[in-house]
């Protein structure tokens, strides 16, 4: 099942009463709806408040798709105009999908409470680790919000339900997911996590034969517009709508917005060389020539043998349309 963030999901924290009083200017208190992970990293056995403001915050801790997609529909009846997702990267790639057909794509104003491992997405928005329910509310009333749209994955003849993420990826991501699950149960999070992850992975790639699952790649057969791109083995594809990677990492090049592609093809060629120069944003002609190849689409065709990764969770491949959705309305602090 998918929705295992109900089982590791998020708390909410901090609360005080002036955060549900009436403002000085009469300005309207916001309808707001929170989905929280109770086990979320961050979550694990923190104090938790028992009652909220109902008047004001629905809290919701749903334990399915079915449940979630209940949640959502009565936050829509509820008149709800905020929704918070206390939880990680996974949490929120689940509850954006589920809200993406409840509210027919036009999705409120989300906040983001950073609980888990990686928080991706909340290290793009500049969000404080110490950013709770209090914040976001303050921040929605002072209109801080930013855009930022996610990454639309539909399979032909919807074999699965659409999901929205940021991070998507495939052949050696998706092994490096896998072992970074291993580092994670040692303890290992955040930028140390990734940095970790990814010198395991550089030494399984590099040590290998060509014929080593981590250098052999994935069969992938791209097409835009109608015209196909390639049809071969990749050692990695890697996109993202984020325009700041975690860690300070940069491997789309300049920091912009829109859809980036890196395609590195398989095997790799010169990995020694070409691995520092693609991790820090370098663009060189040398990169090109090797095989490791940056490009923007709003939307591609892709059809895969092997699985995928959208927001550190595996989706079986198939027939797939990887587009640049409809921006979404993220609640932050004044200065981000």
């Amino acid at each position: 099942m998918k929705l295992d963030f109900m089982h590791q999901g998020g708390g909410v924290t901090k609360l005080h009463a002036r955060d549900f009083a009436p403002s000085e200017d009469n300005h309207p208190i916001p309808r707001v709806g929170v989905i929280s992970n109770p086990r979320s990293h961050r979550n694990r056995g923190r104090a938790r408040p028992t009652a909220l403001p109902e008047a004001y915050v629905i809290k919701r801790e749903p334990s399915s798709r079915n449940e979630l997609m209940s949640v959502l529909t009565q936050f829509v009846n509820e008149g709800v105009e905020l929704i918070v997702i206390d939880g990680g990267d996974g949490t929120v790639r689940d509850v954006l999908s589920v809200a993406h057909g409840v509210y027919r794509g036009k999705l409120p104003r989300i906040a983001v409470i950073p609980s888990g491992k990686t928080n991706a997405l909340t290290y793009d928005l500049g969000l404080p680790s110490h950013w709770n329910l209090g914040d976001a509310i303050a921040a929605h009333a002072a209109d801080h919000t930013i855009d930022r749209a996610p990454i639309h994955i539909h399979w032909n003849n919807n074999a699965l339900p659409d999901q929205l993420g940021f991070i998507f990826g495939l052949g050696v991501f998706s092994r490096a997911t896998m072992l970074a699950q291993n580092v994670h149960r040692k303890g290992l999070f955040n930028g140390v996590a990734v940095f970790f992850t990814l010198a395991m992975a550089f030494l399984k790639s590099l040590f290998g034969g060509d014929r080593n699952s981590w250098r052999r790649g994935d069969m992938a057969r791209v097409s835009r517009n109608g015209v196909e791109i390639f049809a071969e083995r990749v050692y990695l594809i890697l996109a993202s709508t984020l325009r700041k990677m975690p860690a300070g990492l940069r491997p789309f090049g300049r920091v912009r917005d829109g859809l980036k592609f890196l395609t590195v093809k398989a095997p790799p060629r010169a990995l020694a060389r070409n691995i520092l120069p693609v991790l820090t944003g370098a663009e060189t002609p040398e990169l090109e020539a090797d095989g490791y190849l940056r490009r923007d689409a709003d939307r591609i065709y892709l059809s895969l043998d092997r699985s995928f990764i959208l927001d550190g969770e595996q989706f079986p491949g198939g027939n797939l349309i990887v587009s640049r959705g409809e921006p979404i309305h993220f609640v932050v602090p004044a200065n981000a």
